[in-house]
């Protein structure tokens, strides 16, 4: 599954970590947005970790794209992406 990460963290050492965490699982879309491509079996394990390392502070959404969002999704200035997300 493709899901698309995006955080809000003032704190600067969990905001570095959390993206240090995510570039480990898939490729940075803008400063604070990550694609990640992901089984459904470590879904709930990176939640968990993203949980963790967070501690409760600023916000983290994951949006989950199902397999007709990522059909119908619709990709424009990019020739050459590093990364199908769409």
């Amino acid at each position: 599954m493709t899901c698309i990460v995006a955080y809000d963290i003032e704190d600067n050492k969990i905001r570095n970590q959390i993206a240090k965490y995510l570039l480990s699982m898939g490729v940075r879309l803008q400063k604070s947005v990550f694609a990640i491509k992901i089984e459904r079996h470590a879904f709930a394990r990176m939640s968990k970790k993203l949980e963790k390392l967070s501690d409760k502070k600023g916000r983290i959404a994951i949006f989950r794209l199902c397999a007709g969002c990522q059909k119908n999704a619709i990709q424009m200035n990019d020739d050459t992406p590093q990364f199908y997300v769409f």
